[in-house]
């Protein structure tokens, strides 16, 4: 920087103006106004402690609850679709255990 001239060194320190393009939106970043961007929000909005946790089990456990839906649609698609049963009788406890000692029976 020996070399520069005193007047001249400011202007090498800070950034050079922005062209009208660039203002415009022409280089496809947003503007920038004192470190924030705008139009979007620079801090996230944290959530309620109860709401987080609640989502974080939802997230967890979704694919625990797809299998038992899918487990209760098969049981239902097995007995009444294709057995031909009342399909109220799929949800009854002594219908399972009775197909238990079917199968498991001496």
């Amino acid at each position: 920087m020996e070399s520069v001239a005193q007047a001249e060194r400011p202007n090498l320190l800070s950034s050079p103006p922005a062209s009208k393009k660039q203002r415009q939106g022409g280089n496809n970043q947003p503007e920038r106004e004192s470190g924030v961007v705008k139009g979007k929000a620079s801090v996230r909005k944290k959530r309620h402690p109860a709401l987080r946790a609640l989502l974080w089990t939802l997230r967890k456990s979704i694919v625990p609850i797809l299998c038992v839906l899918a487990l209760l649609g098969g049981m239902y698609a097995g007995y009444a679709v294709l057995g031909h049963r009342p399909g109220e009788e799929v949800f009854d406890l002594a219908t399972w255990k009775h197909m238990y000692d079917l199968v498991f029976a001496d």
